[in-house]
């Protein structure tokens, strides 16, 4: 009953702290040229006339699909090498360096190497969105995996249990809190990731509407698409919360 008011205090504190940056923008608006900082009621037009002309669904659903495409093939393969690193002492030798030079790599550089590599623009927006997105999840896996505590390894050992009783009883149950950290890291990357693919090498998503208003040197409507990210990623991170809140309510919390 006590996180009640604490909850409600956060939602206030976080209301209070949005309303003054908009009111603290909208203030600059008066003082700035339109083209550095538009008012609220110009990138409010812009919402409208994107609405009226389909492209605010068209484009955001969109460029949602390609991110939860890259995210989902990342958190299978990822997750896949992350348990058979975690469990192999040999894998993890072998794995983890190609592992480690794959996510050294810039996300800029994949982009053009897929361009390079693949036709069609879904193709090389997947293949760019795994190639960012599945080391994260090999990482994060592969520690959670290692992290599992050995007086519970060795009571479900004494068992005799098999391979998969193993991973379903033990392994996933214990790395699950790791996962859905990975999961909320990996979302704001993967939006950023996408958005560049979309920029240098689509026709369609919120990235090429946002080249359409550079062109156009409509900074309403830029920042307009820029709050469609923020939203789509704020709200796939509020999914994967609510998914810790009912999957981890076994966990002691802090007061």
């Amino acid at each position: 009953m006590e996180s009640l008011p604490k909850e409600r205090a956060g939602r206030l504190e976080m209301f209070v702290s949005l309303g003054l940056l908009l009111l603290g923008w909208q203030i600059a608006s008066f003082f700035l040229p339109e083209f550095i900082v538009p008012g609220l009621q110009l990138i409010g037009l812009e919402f409208i006339n994107m609405a009226k002309e389909g492209t605010l669904l068209y484009d955001t659903l969109l460029t949602l699909y390609r991110v939860m495409q890259g995210l989902v093939g990342g958190f299978i393969l990822g997750g896949t090498l992350g348990i058979v690193m975690g469990t192999t002492k040999t894998s993890e030798n072998y794995l983890m360096p190609i592992v480690n030079f794959i996510m050294g790599v810039p996300a800029l550089s994949w982009t053009l190497i897929v361009i390079l590599w693949f036709r069609g623009t879904e193709t090389r927006i997947f293949a760019l969105m795994l190639a960012v997105s599945f080391p994260v999840f090999a990482h994060s896996i592969r520690d959670a995996v290692k992290g599992v505590s050995k007086d519970l390894m060795e009571m479900t050992l004494a068992f005799r249990p098999t391979r998969g009783q193993l991973l379903r009883m033990l392994i996933l149950p214990s790395i699950v809190p790791n996962i859905l950290t990975a999961w909320k890291v990996s979302i704001g990357f993967a939006v950023r990731v996408v958005i560049v693919a979309e920029l240098v090498g689509a026709s369609t998503g919120v990235g090429y509407r946002m080249v359409q208003q550079q062109a156009l040197l409509s900074m309403s409507g830029v920042l307009a698409w820029t709050l469609v990210l923020v939203m789509m990623g704020l709200g796939m991170q509020g999914i994967i919360t609510g998914f810790e809140s009912r999957l981890l309510r076994w966990r002691p919390t802090a007061h």
